[in-house]
Protein backbone atom coordinates (compact mmCIF):
# COMPACT_ATOMS: atom_id res chain seq x y z
CA UNK A 1 0.00 0.00 0.00
CA UNK A 2 1.24 3.73 -1.16
CA UNK A 3 2.21 6.34 1.82
CA UNK A 4 -0.73 8.08 -0.09
CA UNK A 5 -3.30 5.67 0.42
CA UNK A 6 -3.08 6.22 4.27
CA UNK A 7 -5.98 8.44 5.62
CA UNK A 8 -4.98 11.77 7.06
CA UNK A 9 -3.56 11.89 10.16
CA UNK A 10 -4.20 14.36 13.19
CA UNK A 11 -2.27 17.71 11.46
CA UNK A 12 -5.15 17.35 8.25
CA UNK A 13 -7.94 17.85 11.07
CA UNK A 14 -6.73 21.28 11.22
CA UNK A 15 -7.76 22.21 7.93
CA UNK A 16 -8.79 25.40 8.11
CA UNK A 17 -9.94 28.25 5.34
CA UNK A 18 -6.93 30.20 4.33
CA UNK A 19 -8.78 33.38 2.65
CA UNK A 20 -10.25 36.23 5.28
CA UNK A 21 -14.39 36.44 4.95
CA UNK A 22 -15.82 37.77 2.67
CA UNK A 23 -19.22 39.71 4.12
CA UNK A 24 -20.28 40.60 1.33
CA UNK A 25 -20.04 38.24 -0.28
CA UNK A 26 -21.87 35.88 3.30
CA UNK A 27 -24.13 38.66 2.89
CA UNK A 28 -25.40 37.84 -0.50
CA UNK A 29 -25.41 34.28 0.21
CA UNK A 30 -27.67 34.25 2.97
CA UNK A 31 -30.45 35.86 0.57
CA UNK A 32 -30.44 32.40 -1.11
CA UNK A 33 -32.94 29.96 0.18
CA UNK A 34 -31.38 26.77 1.19
CA UNK A 35 -32.54 23.82 -0.93
CA UNK A 36 -34.98 21.56 0.00
CA UNK A 37 -34.97 18.44 -1.81
CA UNK A 38 -33.46 18.50 -5.26
CA UNK A 39 -31.94 15.94 -7.15
CA UNK A 40 -28.58 14.80 -7.35
CA UNK A 41 -29.03 13.41 -10.90
CA UNK A 42 -25.91 13.68 -12.68
CA UNK A 43 -23.54 12.17 -9.93
CA UNK A 44 -20.40 14.33 -8.35
CA UNK A 45 -16.90 14.82 -9.26
CA UNK A 46 -13.41 16.04 -8.11
CA UNK A 47 -10.95 17.89 -10.91
CA UNK A 48 -7.32 19.20 -11.30
CA UNK A 49 -5.82 18.46 -8.17
CA UNK A 50 -2.99 19.86 -6.92
CA UNK A 51 -0.47 19.14 -3.52
CA UNK A 52 -3.10 20.54 -1.61
CA UNK A 53 -6.46 21.56 -3.51
CA UNK A 54 -8.97 20.35 -5.62
CA UNK A 55 -12.00 21.18 -7.53
CA UNK A 56 -15.41 19.30 -6.13
CA UNK A 57 -18.59 19.75 -8.62
CA UNK A 58 -22.20 18.55 -8.62
CA UNK A 59 -25.45 19.85 -10.58
CA UNK A 60 -28.50 19.93 -8.34
CA UNK A 61 -31.75 19.33 -10.47
CA UNK A 62 -35.38 19.54 -9.47
CA UNK A 63 -35.33 23.27 -7.91
CA UNK A 64 -35.95 26.42 -9.65
CA UNK A 65 -33.64 29.26 -8.36
CA UNK A 66 -30.43 29.82 -7.13
CA UNK A 67 -30.02 28.30 -3.71
CA UNK A 68 -27.49 27.19 -1.22
CA UNK A 69 -26.51 23.19 -0.24
CA UNK A 70 -23.66 21.98 1.76
CA UNK A 71 -20.59 20.39 0.75
CA UNK A 72 -18.66 18.23 3.09
CA UNK A 73 -14.77 16.61 2.69
CA UNK A 74 -13.89 14.00 5.30
CA UNK A 75 -10.81 11.83 5.88
CA UNK A 76 -13.07 8.66 5.73
CA UNK A 77 -16.06 7.71 3.52
CA UNK A 78 -18.33 7.65 6.23
CA UNK A 79 -17.61 11.19 7.50
CA UNK A 80 -16.66 10.84 10.76
CA UNK A 81 -13.90 12.81 10.87
CA UNK A 82 -14.60 16.02 8.91
CA UNK A 83 -12.50 18.27 7.49
CA UNK A 84 -14.45 21.17 5.88
CA UNK A 85 -18.34 21.94 5.46
CA UNK A 86 -19.13 24.62 3.99
CA UNK A 87 -22.21 26.27 1.79
CA UNK A 88 -22.23 26.66 -1.60
CA UNK A 89 -24.39 27.91 -4.28
CA UNK A 90 -26.12 26.45 -6.71
CA UNK A 91 -27.47 29.32 -9.33
CA UNK A 92 -29.67 29.11 -12.30
CA UNK A 93 -27.55 30.98 -14.31
CA UNK A 94 -24.73 28.19 -14.41
CA UNK A 95 -27.49 25.33 -15.05
CA UNK A 96 -27.62 24.61 -11.28
CA UNK A 97 -24.12 23.05 -11.01
CA UNK A 98 -21.62 23.68 -8.06
CA UNK A 99 -17.43 24.15 -8.36
CA UNK A 100 -15.62 24.46 -5.14
CA UNK A 101 -12.05 24.93 -4.78
CA UNK A 102 -11.40 22.88 -1.43
CA UNK A 103 -7.69 24.14 -0.19
CA UNK A 104 -5.64 23.62 2.88
CA UNK A 105 -5.45 19.76 2.00
CA UNK A 106 -2.14 17.34 2.38
CA UNK A 107 -0.04 16.02 -0.69
CA UNK A 108 -0.82 12.89 -2.22
CA UNK A 109 -3.47 11.64 0.47
CA UNK A 110 -7.13 10.36 0.15
CA UNK A 111 -10.16 12.12 0.70
CA UNK A 112 -13.94 11.47 0.53
CA UNK A 113 -16.69 14.41 -0.23
CA UNK A 114 -20.46 14.77 -1.14
CA UNK A 115 -23.17 17.04 -1.07
CA UNK A 116 -26.70 17.83 0.59
CA UNK A 117 -29.60 19.78 0.88
CA UNK A 118 -32.59 19.70 2.83
CA UNK A 119 -33.59 16.22 2.82
CA UNK A 120 -30.96 15.24 -0.16
CA UNK A 121 -27.34 13.45 -0.19
CA UNK A 122 -25.52 13.03 -3.23
CA UNK A 123 -23.31 10.04 -3.54
CA UNK A 124 -19.97 10.07 -1.96
CA UNK A 125 -16.77 10.88 -4.04
CA UNK A 126 -13.03 10.33 -3.33
CA UNK A 127 -10.07 11.96 -4.58
CA UNK A 128 -6.39 11.71 -3.98
CA UNK A 129 -4.27 14.87 -4.28
CA UNK A 130 -1.45 15.36 -6.31
CA UNK A 131 1.91 13.88 -4.66
CA UNK A 132 4.46 16.43 -3.10
CA UNK A 133 6.77 18.12 -5.42
CA UNK A 134 9.61 15.71 -4.62
CA UNK A 135 8.05 12.69 -4.56
CA UNK A 136 9.42 9.77 -6.35
CA UNK A 137 6.32 7.65 -6.02
CA UNK A 138 4.70 5.45 -9.17
CA UNK A 139 2.27 7.88 -11.27
CA UNK A 140 -0.63 6.22 -12.89
CA UNK A 141 -3.29 7.87 -15.32
CA UNK A 142 -5.89 6.40 -17.39
CA UNK A 143 -7.01 8.17 -20.46
CA UNK A 144 -10.00 8.35 -22.72
CA UNK A 145 -11.38 10.26 -26.03
CA UNK A 146 -14.37 10.50 -28.53
CA UNK A 147 -17.49 9.07 -25.71
CA UNK A 148 -20.27 9.47 -28.37
CA UNK A 149 -23.69 8.58 -26.75
CA UNK A 150 -25.46 6.86 -29.87
CA UNK A 151 -22.55 4.58 -31.15
CA UNK A 152 -22.29 2.77 -28.15
CA UNK A 153 -22.27 1.93 -24.09
CA UNK A 154 -20.18 3.80 -21.35
CA UNK A 155 -18.02 0.17 -20.39
CA UNK A 156 -14.60 1.77 -21.03
CA UNK A 157 -15.37 4.31 -18.42
CA UNK A 158 -17.01 1.87 -16.10
CA UNK A 159 -13.47 0.23 -16.70
CA UNK A 160 -11.86 3.49 -15.77
CA UNK A 161 -14.15 3.27 -12.70
CA UNK A 162 -12.64 0.15 -11.70
CA UNK A 163 -9.40 0.42 -11.95
CA UNK A 164 -6.63 1.09 -9.26
CA UNK A 165 -4.61 3.21 -7.51
CA UNK A 166 -5.12 6.24 -10.62
CA UNK A 167 -3.95 9.94 -9.67
CA UNK A 168 -6.09 11.28 -12.32
CA UNK A 169 -8.40 9.97 -15.38
CA UNK A 170 -7.72 12.11 -18.25
CA UNK A 171 -10.19 12.85 -21.10
CA UNK A 172 -8.59 14.44 -24.73
CA UNK A 173 -11.88 15.59 -25.72
CA UNK A 174 -15.10 14.80 -27.29
CA UNK A 175 -16.60 14.15 -24.38
CA UNK A 176 -20.21 14.78 -26.21
CA UNK A 177 -21.05 14.75 -29.88
CA UNK A 178 -22.55 18.09 -31.30
CA UNK A 179 -25.15 16.19 -33.22
CA UNK A 180 -25.93 12.73 -33.37
CA UNK A 181 -23.48 11.32 -36.24
CA UNK A 182 -23.87 7.79 -35.58
CA UNK A 183 -26.55 4.98 -35.33
CA UNK A 184 -25.92 2.72 -32.58
CA UNK A 185 -27.75 1.08 -29.41
CA UNK A 186 -28.63 4.24 -27.76
CA UNK A 187 -30.54 7.41 -29.02
CA UNK A 188 -29.81 10.80 -28.62
CA UNK A 189 -32.74 13.33 -28.59
CA UNK A 190 -31.65 16.29 -27.57
CA UNK A 191 -32.34 19.69 -29.37
CA UNK A 192 -35.35 21.28 -30.42
CA UNK A 193 -35.27 19.03 -33.37
CA UNK A 194 -35.17 15.70 -31.24
CA UNK A 195 -31.78 14.86 -33.45
CA UNK A 196 -29.12 15.50 -31.09
CA UNK A 197 -27.76 18.64 -33.14
CA UNK A 198 -27.70 21.15 -30.26
CA UNK A 199 -26.74 25.02 -30.95
CA UNK A 200 -28.00 27.18 -27.97
CA UNK A 201 -27.04 27.21 -24.41
CA UNK A 202 -29.90 25.54 -23.47
CA UNK A 203 -29.40 22.49 -25.94
CA UNK A 204 -25.89 22.42 -25.48
CA UNK A 205 -26.64 21.71 -21.19
CA UNK A 206 -29.05 19.33 -22.14
CA UNK A 207 -26.35 17.70 -23.93
CA UNK A 208 -24.18 17.48 -20.84
CA UNK A 209 -27.17 16.28 -18.90
CA UNK A 210 -27.73 13.69 -21.03
CA UNK A 211 -24.35 12.56 -21.34
CA UNK A 212 -24.06 12.76 -17.56
CA UNK A 213 -27.14 10.97 -16.64
CA UNK A 214 -24.87 7.82 -17.74
CA UNK A 215 -24.12 5.55 -14.56
CA UNK A 216 -20.89 4.05 -15.40
CA UNK A 217 -19.90 7.91 -16.58
CA UNK A 218 -21.21 9.08 -13.40
CA UNK A 219 -18.92 5.80 -10.95
CA UNK A 220 -15.60 6.69 -13.37
CA UNK A 221 -16.27 10.35 -11.57
CA UNK A 222 -16.54 9.46 -8.01
CA UNK A 223 -13.65 7.26 -8.44
CA UNK A 224 -10.88 9.48 -9.52
CA UNK A 225 -10.13 13.29 -9.91
CA UNK A 226 -10.58 14.57 -13.84
CA UNK A 227 -8.89 16.65 -15.83
CA UNK A 228 -10.34 17.33 -19.33
CA UNK A 229 -9.40 19.08 -22.83
CA UNK A 230 -12.08 19.70 -24.94
CA UNK A 231 -11.56 19.20 -29.16
CA UNK A 232 -13.86 19.82 -31.95
CA UNK A 233 -16.89 17.98 -31.29
CA UNK A 234 -18.02 19.62 -27.24
CA UNK A 235 -18.62 22.73 -30.03
CA UNK A 236 -18.82 22.18 -33.91
CA UNK A 237 -17.20 19.23 -36.09
CA UNK A 238 -13.48 20.18 -37.48
CA UNK A 239 -14.07 23.81 -36.21
CA UNK A 240 -10.93 26.39 -36.04
CA UNK A 241 -10.36 29.03 -34.00
CA UNK A 242 -13.33 31.60 -34.61
CA UNK A 243 -13.82 30.83 -38.06
CA UNK A 244 -17.49 30.48 -39.83
CA UNK A 245 -17.01 27.11 -41.57
CA UNK A 246 -19.57 24.77 -43.24
CA UNK A 247 -20.86 23.23 -40.16
CA UNK A 248 -21.08 19.79 -42.21
CA UNK A 249 -23.38 20.73 -44.22
CA UNK A 250 -26.15 21.36 -41.15
CA UNK A 251 -28.29 24.36 -41.13
CA UNK A 252 -27.17 26.98 -38.91
CA UNK A 253 -30.13 28.39 -36.47
CA UNK A 254 -27.60 30.48 -34.71
CA UNK A 255 -24.31 32.09 -35.98
CA UNK A 256 -21.02 30.63 -35.59
CA UNK A 257 -19.32 32.68 -32.76
CA UNK A 258 -22.70 32.25 -30.97
CA UNK A 259 -22.42 29.06 -31.15
CA UNK A 260 -19.62 28.48 -29.53
CA UNK A 261 -19.55 31.10 -26.89
CA UNK A 262 -22.60 28.57 -26.12
CA UNK A 263 -21.00 25.47 -25.93
CA UNK A 264 -17.88 27.13 -24.18
CA UNK A 265 -20.57 28.58 -21.41
CA UNK A 266 -21.63 24.54 -20.99
CA UNK A 267 -18.12 22.91 -20.76
CA UNK A 268 -17.47 25.31 -18.08
CA UNK A 269 -20.82 24.76 -15.96
CA UNK A 270 -20.24 20.69 -16.47
CA UNK A 271 -16.40 20.14 -15.81
CA UNK A 272 -14.80 19.99 -12.23
CA UNK A 273 -12.90 23.13 -13.44
CA UNK A 274 -12.43 26.45 -12.16
CA UNK A 275 -11.96 29.48 -14.55
CA UNK A 276 -8.55 30.78 -15.06
CA UNK A 277 -8.84 34.90 -13.71
CA UNK A 278 -9.02 36.98 -16.72
CA UNK A 279 -8.54 34.81 -19.11
CA UNK A 280 -12.17 32.61 -18.68
CA UNK A 281 -11.96 30.46 -22.05
CA UNK A 282 -8.45 29.36 -21.57
CA UNK A 283 -8.30 25.12 -21.04
CA UNK A 284 -4.21 24.60 -21.54
CA UNK A 285 -1.83 24.20 -18.32
CA UNK A 286 0.16 21.24 -16.53
CA UNK A 287 -0.36 19.21 -14.15
CA UNK A 288 2.67 18.53 -11.33
CA UNK A 289 2.69 14.79 -10.13
CA UNK A 290 5.62 14.72 -8.38
CA UNK A 291 8.98 13.55 -9.62
CA UNK A 292 7.96 11.26 -11.76
CA UNK A 293 5.73 12.85 -14.13
CA UNK A 294 4.32 16.41 -15.08
CA UNK A 295 0.82 16.22 -17.34
CA UNK A 296 0.90 19.04 -20.12
CA UNK A 297 -2.59 19.25 -21.73
CA UNK A 298 -3.21 21.58 -24.83
CA UNK A 299 -5.70 23.33 -26.42
CA UNK A 300 -5.99 22.62 -30.17
CA UNK A 301 -8.62 24.42 -31.23
CA UNK A 302 -9.59 28.11 -30.15
CA UNK A 303 -6.47 29.34 -31.44
CA UNK A 304 -6.11 27.32 -34.38
CA UNK A 305 -5.70 28.32 -38.04
CA UNK A 306 -8.04 26.71 -40.99
CA UNK A 307 -7.24 23.80 -41.66
CA UNK A 308 -4.74 23.82 -45.03
CA UNK A 309 -6.21 22.31 -48.71
CA UNK A 310 -10.17 22.48 -47.91
CA UNK A 311 -9.36 20.03 -44.59
CA UNK A 312 -9.22 17.28 -47.14
CA UNK A 313 -9.18 13.60 -45.92
CA UNK A 314 -7.74 11.13 -48.16
CA UNK A 315 -6.84 14.48 -50.56
CA UNK A 316 -3.54 14.87 -53.00
CA UNK A 317 0.12 16.69 -51.27
CA UNK A 318 -0.82 20.02 -49.45
CA UNK A 319 2.54 22.27 -49.16
CA UNK A 320 0.40 24.54 -47.17
CA UNK A 321 0.25 22.10 -44.26
CA UNK A 322 4.04 22.94 -43.80
CA UNK A 323 4.25 26.56 -43.81
CA UNK A 324 5.43 27.08 -40.38
CA UNK A 325 3.79 30.36 -40.27
CA UNK A 326 0.06 28.88 -39.46
CA UNK A 327 -0.73 27.75 -36.13
CA UNK A 328 -2.75 25.30 -34.22
CA UNK A 329 -1.60 26.22 -30.81
CA UNK A 330 -1.26 30.03 -31.01
CA UNK A 331 1.39 32.61 -30.10
CA UNK A 332 0.99 32.79 -26.47
CA UNK A 333 -0.07 28.81 -26.00
CA UNK A 334 2.73 27.50 -28.06
CA UNK A 335 5.20 30.42 -26.25
CA UNK A 336 4.04 28.88 -22.64
CA UNK A 337 4.10 25.43 -23.67
CA UNK A 338 7.46 25.48 -25.51
CA UNK A 339 9.17 27.12 -22.31
CA UNK A 340 7.03 24.62 -19.50
CA UNK A 341 7.96 21.91 -21.29
CA UNK A 342 11.70 22.59 -21.56
CA UNK A 343 12.22 23.77 -17.86
CA UNK A 344 10.15 20.71 -16.51
CA UNK A 345 11.81 18.94 -13.96
CA UNK A 346 9.73 16.17 -14.06
CA UNK A 347 11.23 12.56 -14.96
CA UNK A 348 8.49 12.34 -17.85
CA UNK A 349 6.77 14.68 -19.31
CA UNK A 350 3.23 13.80 -20.77
CA UNK A 351 1.65 15.38 -23.44
CA UNK A 352 -2.00 15.59 -23.75
CA UNK A 353 -2.95 15.92 -26.98
CA UNK A 354 -6.60 16.05 -28.64
CA UNK A 355 -4.99 15.17 -32.10
CA UNK A 356 -2.31 12.85 -33.33
CA UNK A 357 1.17 13.86 -33.77
CA UNK A 358 2.63 11.41 -35.59
CA UNK A 359 2.29 11.40 -39.35
CA UNK A 360 -0.90 9.09 -40.67
CA UNK A 361 -0.54 8.77 -44.14
CA UNK A 362 -1.49 6.96 -47.13
CA UNK A 363 0.68 6.59 -50.44
CA UNK A 364 2.56 8.81 -51.80
CA UNK A 365 3.62 10.01 -48.54
CA UNK A 366 0.60 12.57 -48.31
CA UNK A 367 -1.15 12.82 -45.06
CA UNK A 368 -5.45 10.80 -44.93
CA UNK A 369 -5.80 14.19 -42.85
CA UNK A 370 -5.45 17.45 -42.23
CA UNK A 371 -7.50 18.11 -39.32
CA UNK A 372 -4.70 16.48 -37.16
CA UNK A 373 -0.90 17.93 -36.63
CA UNK A 374 -0.13 16.84 -39.55
CA UNK A 375 -2.20 19.93 -41.53
CA UNK A 376 -0.01 21.89 -38.86
CA UNK A 377 3.50 19.81 -39.21
CA UNK A 378 5.21 23.41 -39.43
CA UNK A 379 4.50 23.75 -36.18
CA UNK A 380 5.21 20.43 -35.55
CA UNK A 381 8.57 20.50 -36.64
CA UNK A 382 9.67 24.18 -34.75
CA UNK A 383 7.77 22.58 -31.21
CA UNK A 384 9.70 19.37 -31.24
CA UNK A 385 13.20 20.95 -32.19
CA UNK A 386 13.04 22.87 -29.91
CA UNK A 387 12.06 20.65 -27.63
CA UNK A 388 15.58 18.21 -28.82
CA UNK A 389 17.52 21.58 -28.76
CA UNK A 390 17.20 21.86 -25.25
CA UNK A 391 17.89 18.26 -24.29
CA UNK A 392 13.76 17.42 -23.33
CA UNK A 393 14.07 14.28 -22.45
CA UNK A 394 10.94 11.56 -21.62
CA UNK A 395 8.75 13.66 -23.98
CA UNK A 396 5.74 11.18 -24.33
CA UNK A 397 2.09 12.17 -26.43
CA UNK A 398 -1.10 10.49 -24.43
CA UNK A 399 -3.61 11.43 -27.85
CA UNK A 400 -6.68 10.87 -28.78
CA UNK A 401 -9.02 11.83 -31.34
CA UNK A 402 -8.39 9.22 -34.02
CA UNK A 403 -10.86 6.48 -32.71
CA UNK A 404 -7.59 4.00 -32.88
CA UNK A 405 -5.48 2.58 -30.91
CA UNK A 406 -1.69 4.05 -31.93
CA UNK A 407 1.01 3.76 -31.06
CA UNK A 408 4.62 4.27 -32.36
CA UNK A 409 8.18 6.42 -32.20
CA UNK A 410 7.28 10.54 -32.90
CA UNK A 411 10.01 12.32 -34.73
CA UNK A 412 10.57 16.14 -35.56
CA UNK A 413 8.99 15.18 -39.04
CA UNK A 414 6.22 13.11 -37.64
CA UNK A 415 7.95 10.38 -39.80
CA UNK A 416 10.51 7.90 -40.04
CA UNK A 417 13.60 9.93 -40.75
CA UNK A 418 13.40 12.40 -38.39
CA UNK A 419 15.46 13.20 -35.57
CA UNK A 420 13.61 11.21 -32.40
CA UNK A 421 11.87 13.47 -29.70
CA UNK A 422 10.00 10.98 -27.79
CA UNK A 423 7.05 8.45 -28.50
CA UNK A 424 3.10 8.73 -29.37
CA UNK A 425 0.35 6.77 -27.66
CA UNK A 426 -3.14 6.86 -29.00
CA UNK A 427 -5.53 5.62 -26.63
CA UNK A 428 -9.04 4.83 -28.93
CA UNK A 429 -12.17 6.19 -28.59
CA UNK A 430 -14.65 5.16 -25.82
CA UNK A 431 -17.53 4.63 -28.10
CA UNK A 432 -16.54 6.51 -31.54
CA UNK A 433 -16.60 4.39 -34.65
CA UNK A 434 -13.16 3.97 -36.35
CA UNK A 435 -11.43 4.32 -39.59
CA UNK A 436 -12.95 1.46 -41.28
CA UNK A 437 -16.53 2.37 -40.68
CA UNK A 438 -16.01 5.86 -42.29
CA UNK A 439 -14.44 5.08 -45.24
CA UNK A 440 -16.00 1.82 -45.14
CA UNK A 441 -13.10 -0.11 -46.40
CA UNK A 442 -12.19 -3.39 -44.16
CA UNK A 443 -9.42 -2.98 -41.75
CA UNK A 444 -7.52 -6.17 -43.42
CA UNK A 445 -7.73 -3.56 -46.37
CA UNK A 446 -5.72 -0.52 -44.24
CA UNK A 447 -3.61 -2.27 -42.21
CA UNK A 448 -0.98 -3.49 -45.16
CA UNK A 449 -1.11 0.61 -46.19
CA UNK A 450 -0.06 1.56 -42.07
CA UNK A 451 2.44 -0.78 -42.26
CA UNK A 452 4.14 0.09 -45.90
CA UNK A 453 3.47 4.12 -45.52
CA UNK A 454 3.89 4.77 -41.35
CA UNK A 455 7.31 2.39 -40.38
CA UNK A 456 7.78 4.86 -37.26
CA UNK A 457 4.17 3.41 -36.07
CA UNK A 458 4.65 0.32 -33.95
CA UNK A 459 1.47 -0.57 -33.56
CA UNK A 460 -2.13 0.13 -34.62
CA UNK A 461 -5.67 -2.12 -33.78
CA UNK A 462 -8.63 -0.20 -35.95
CA UNK A 463 -11.24 -2.29 -35.04
CA UNK A 464 -11.20 -1.88 -30.87
CA UNK A 465 -12.80 0.57 -28.87
CA UNK A 466 -10.89 1.09 -25.37
CA UNK A 467 -9.08 3.21 -23.12
CA UNK A 468 -5.60 3.42 -21.95
CA UNK A 469 -3.56 3.53 -18.84
CA UNK A 470 0.24 5.28 -18.65
CA UNK A 471 2.14 4.87 -15.80
CA UNK A 472 5.14 6.68 -15.40
CA UNK A 473 8.80 5.84 -12.89
CA UNK A 474 11.99 6.93 -12.68
CA UNK A 475 13.29 3.85 -14.57
CA UNK A 476 10.81 3.80 -17.65
CA UNK A 477 7.00 4.85 -18.90
CA UNK A 478 4.98 1.65 -19.26
CA UNK A 479 1.58 1.94 -20.93
CA UNK A 480 -1.48 -0.82 -21.32
CA UNK A 481 -4.08 -0.47 -24.15
CA UNK A 482 -7.38 -1.89 -23.11
CA UNK A 483 -10.45 -2.96 -25.42
CA UNK A 484 -13.80 -3.21 -24.35
CA UNK A 485 -16.63 -4.11 -25.77
CA UNK A 486 -18.88 -0.86 -26.36
CA UNK A 487 -21.99 -2.60 -28.20
CA UNK A 488 -22.55 -4.82 -25.31
CA UNK A 489 -24.07 -3.37 -22.23
CA UNK A 490 -21.81 -4.11 -18.88
CA UNK A 491 -19.05 -5.85 -21.32
CA UNK A 492 -15.79 -5.52 -19.12
CA UNK A 493 -12.04 -4.31 -20.78
CA UNK A 494 -9.28 -7.04 -21.75
CA UNK A 495 -5.94 -6.52 -21.76
CA UNK A 496 -5.19 -5.59 -25.65
CA UNK A 497 -1.18 -4.67 -25.96
CA UNK A 498 1.47 -3.26 -23.33
CA UNK A 499 4.30 -0.74 -24.36
CA UNK A 500 7.60 -0.02 -22.77
CA UNK A 501 9.71 3.36 -22.72
CA UNK A 502 12.98 3.27 -20.92
CA UNK A 503 14.36 6.41 -19.26
CA UNK A 504 16.62 8.38 -21.57
CA UNK A 505 15.68 6.14 -24.68
CA UNK A 506 13.40 7.97 -26.97
CA UNK A 507 12.12 4.88 -28.64
CA UNK A 508 8.79 2.52 -27.75
CA UNK A 509 9.16 -0.95 -27.10
CA UNK A 510 5.95 -3.43 -27.64
CA UNK A 511 5.72 -5.74 -24.83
Amino acid sequence: MRRREFLVGGAAAGLTLAAPLNYAAIARAQRLPFAKGGKFAHGVASGFPSPKAITVWTRLSGIDRSSKLMVEVATDKGFNRVLESVSVKAEKNRDYTVHHRIKGLEPGEQYFYRFFTEGKESRVGKFRTAPPTDSKETIRIGYFSCQNWNAGFYNAQAGLAKEKDLDLVLCLGDYIYEKGTYSGPRSDTTGVNGDGNVQTLDEYRQKYRLYQSDKALQDMHAAHPFVMVWDDHEVEDNYAGDEDLDNGGDIRRVPFEERRKNAYKAFFEAMPKMKVKGDPTRIYGSAKLGAAAELFFTDQRQYRDTQPCDDAILGGPCPDAENPARTMLGATQKAWFKNAVSKSKANWKLWGSETMVMSVDQPQGTAVQLDAWDGYSGERKEILEHFVANGVQNLAAITGDIHTFIAGDMTTTGRQGGTPAGVELVGGSATSLGLPEFLGVPSSALYPIAAAEDPHIKFVDLDRRGYAVVTATKKDLTCEFKAVDALTPGATPTPLKAFRVVDGVPALQVV
